[in-house]
């Protein structure tokens, strides 16, 4: 398992939340092979380069691009200044989910993803797909609402004559009202649970149950897990959860079969 520090747009990056991130990991036993460079010690320039025969300059404003649902309106021939775009291939694009199975998406009937800003800050879209080449990633699990993104990443995988990873999306945890569970939106951190008192063993009793391994430890977890195996729509939560102080009463009421029993 690698460790890689997402931080390309570093206007927004905090080094304290990469910090935070390994204290977590750690304090749950996900103890990982080797860290990778950071995003924000790469040079994402030469990739960029290698996919000019299948990009274009977008010099779309924001209200511009709202008003056509975020489709470029710049011919896709253009080159220059400006935001630099990733050509979509018509037809489409096939792949296997380990959980959601086989999967047939046309991704041009999305907008072309951004690979670079207009204020020359690499986006995901790139950034992501080069660091999985480089780093020789060859397993990715990540949350189902990327799911319908994988398609046009697997296009940007062909497009550099690279072999796509195997996929695998994890059903989102979603609040009362339907919101995706996010520090954005409040949601209670790993942290949170450590300081009201929890240990890592009653985090992993609480939470393997949604991946269908109940009564299981980590290490038992991880021989037992199978990627199609439990639910494949959100995991919806009965109560909004509370301040992050209040993590333990939240959790107790919120995780089916939580307990604080050793």
């Amino acid at each position: 398992m690698l460790l890689r520090i997402e931080d390309v747009d570093e206007g927004r990056a905090r080094q304290s939340i990469a910090d935070g991130q390994r204290r977590d990991l750690d304090w749950l036993g996900l103890h990982w092979d080797r860290e990778t460079p950071q995003q924000s010690q790469r040079d994402y320039q030469p990739w960029l380069k290698a996919l000019a025969p299948h990009t274009y300059a977008c010099n779309c404003t924001r209200k511009m691009l709202k008003a056509v649902q975020g489709r470029c309106t710049c011919p896709q021939t253009q080159q220059g200044e400006g935001a630099i775009r990733f050509r979509l291939s018509a037809g489409e694009t096939r792949f296997t989910d380990r959980r959601f199975g086989p999967q047939y998406q046309i991704p041009s009937k999305q907008p072309d993803p951004t690979l670079r800003r207009r204020d020359g800050v690499f986006a995901y879209n790139l950034a992501v797909v080069a660091d999985d080449i480089a780093d020789g990633v060859t397993e990715v699990v990540r949350g189902a609402d990327l799911l319908e993104f994988t398609g046009a990443q697997v296009q940007i995988w062909q497009a550099f004559d690279a072999t796509p990873p195997t996929w695998t999306h994890t059903p989102l945890i979603l609040d009362a009202a339907g919101r995706k569970i996010s520090k954005s939106e409040g949601g209670i951190g790993i942290c949170a649970l450590r300081d009201a008192g929890w240990t890592a063993e009653q985090v992993w009793r609480a939470l393997l149950p949604w991946l269908g391994l109940s009564d299981a430890s980590l290490p038992e977890a991880i021989s037992r897990f199978n990627p199609a195996a439990g639910p494949l729509g959100p995991i919806q939560l009965r109560q909004a959860p509370g301040l992050h102080t209040q993590a333990l009463d939240w959790l107790d009421t919120q995780v089916p079969t939580a307990s604080r029993d050793t």
